[in-house]
């Protein structure tokens, strides 16, 4: 499987690069994936962090949005990086890796209502999450929220088959302005994913606006000519949560223009 998944990255390299939308999962899936697949999105991303399915039920739910619009990639939901979080997003691997779901996104921080946990524990259960993903043919990737590029190094050295998404968004938080760079100098080498939304700079949750482009501060176009520059071609989810169908359908024309510019 390990041959698959070195496969897989190097396709990452070559392609172009494949644009998709972001689901809610508070909000019926079928109408989200309707929308992305009429705007013209290449996927979607399956967000779970609200899920209450069984992964018999997610599976069939899956299959039929599947028919409509690929879904490449999934959210996995915030962890308490305990075993029984461990159970659960194998569960979601095992559902949705049978329809072509190629790579599930985690966080490495902590869920809100978790205890505190040490960067070792939680590296340690990410290298066994990894492995379930790893011997089923599929990726983990783990994204920047607001942990520094050394911090994600350290775990990413530790875990060699897990990938890095680079969230644009999040890196430009506390009014960083050459955020996404800094940390495509220091992790380029283990990208297998992108997030892109546009926000203020702000701080915390409430900085994390999730705006359409142009919406906020951060120069987009910049950042995905850097993404480019590392000749990037691997899925790029435009994780957009605020504004309308139209704004969201103008954020793919621009992310068209400057993935091919």
């Amino acid at each position: 499987m390990k041959a698959a998944g070195k496969s897989y990255r190097d396709r990452l390299f070559r392609t172009a690069v494949r644009i998709g939308g972001s689901t809610y999962s508070r909000e019926p899936f079928a109408k989200q994936v309707a929308e992305l697949r009429e705007s013209g999105f290449d996927y979607a991303e399956l967000d779970l962090t609200w899920l209450t399915l069984e992964p018999a039920a997610l599976q069939d739910q899956a299959e039929d949005l599947a028919e409509k619009l690929p879904l490449e990639t999934a959210h996995l939901p915030p962890s308490h990086f305990h075993q029984a979080d461990l159970a659960k997003f194998v569960g979601f691997i095992d559902a949705l890796a049978p329809i072509g779901t190629r790579i599930f996104n985690a966080h490495f921080m902590e869920a809100r209502s978790a205890p505190r946990t040490s960067p070792e524990a939680k590296t340690s259960w990410l290298a066994d999450l990894v492995k379930a993903a790893t011997d089923r043919g599929v990726i983990v990737a783990v994204e920047n929220v607001d942990e520094p590029p050394d911090v994600l190094r350290k775990v990413l050295d530790m875990v060699p088959d897990l990938r890095y998404c680079l969230d644009v968004g999040h890196a430009h938080l506390d009014a960083r302005t050459d955020g996404a760079r800094t940390y495509l100098a220091a992790l380029a080498d283990r990208l297998g994913l992108a997030h892109l939304h546009d926000n203020h700079g702000g701080h915390g949750e409430a900085g994390d606006e999730h705006l359409p482009f142009g919406h906020g501060t951060i120069d987009l176009a910049r950042d995905v000519t850097a993404l480019k520059a590392r000749g990037y071609g691997g899925p790029a989810t435009l994780e957009i949560f605020k504004g309308t169908a139209d704004d969201r359908r103008a954020c793919l024309r621009k992310m068209r223009r400057w993935t091919r510019e």
